[in-house]
C-alpha cells in the first residue's frame, strides 16, 4: 500500500492536500479536505495514529442503540451541515453541537465524507488501486445520503472538496 501511494505521489508532484492554500476550504478549525486515502494514511501513520475501521467508524456514529443517524432515528432540519444547510462549504467542527453522535463524536454526519482504513470491497482489501469506504455524508449531500449506515466509494488517488477524515488510536 504504502509503495503504490509513494509512486502517486511522486508522479502527480503531491506535496499538501488540494485545498491547502484556499482559504475557503482551509480554515483553522475545518476538516482538511482534498486529501487522497494514501495522504489521509500517511498522516496518519506520521502522527501515530491510524484511520479507523469502518467498523469503528460506524459504531462511533450509530452508538449502541443503531440509529439511522448519529443522534437517533430521524432526520432533524438545521442540526448539521448538509446541503439543506445552503452554507456549500465545510464549516469548523464541532460547531453543530446537537448533532453529535450518542458517543459525544461530533460531525458523524455531513460536512465531510471520512476514509476509512477498509477497500470497498473486502475481497480486495490487500489491493493498492482497489477504491476505499468514505463514511458520513458531507455539506453537498442530502441527509439520505448522511445516514450513520451508508458507504461511499472512492478511489485511493480520489481528492475532493467533500471529503477528509478523521484519526484513530491504536
Amino acid at each position: 500500500m504504502l509503495e503504490a501511494g509513494w509512486r502517486w505521489r511522486e508522479k502527480n508532484n503531491v506535496l499538501e492536500p488540494e485545498y491547502w492554500r484556499d482559504a475557503k476550504w482551509n480554515g483553522a478549525t475545518q476538516p482538511v479536505v482534498g486529501v487522497s486515502w494514501w495522504e489521509a494514511d500517511a498522516f496518519c501513520r506520521w502522527a501515530g495514529f491510524r484511520l479507523p475501521t469502518e467498523r469503528e467508524w460506524e459504531a462511533a456514529g450509530r452508538g449502541r442503540n443503531g440509529g439511522a443517524y448519529p443522534w437517533g432515528d430521524d432526520w432533524r432540519q438545521g442540526i448539521c451541515n448538509t446541503h439543506e444547510a445552503g452554507l456549500g462549504v465545510t464549516t469548523p467542527v464541532g460547531i453543530f453541537p446537537r448533532s453529535a453522535s450518542v458517543c459525544g463524536v461530533h460531525d458523524m454526519a455531513g460536512n465531510v465524507w471520512e476514509w476509512c482504513a477498509d477497500a470497498f470491497d473486502s475481497d480486495r482489501a490487500n489491493d493498492p488501486e482497489a477504491g476505499r469506504v468514505l463514511r458520513g455524508g458531507s455539506w453537498s449531500y442530502f441527509p439520505r445520503n448522511c445516514r450513520s449506515a451508508i458507504r461511499y466509494l472512492n478511489h485511493p488517488e480520489d481528492r475532493n472538496n467533500y471529503g477528509g477524515f478523521r484519526v484513530a488510536r491504536t
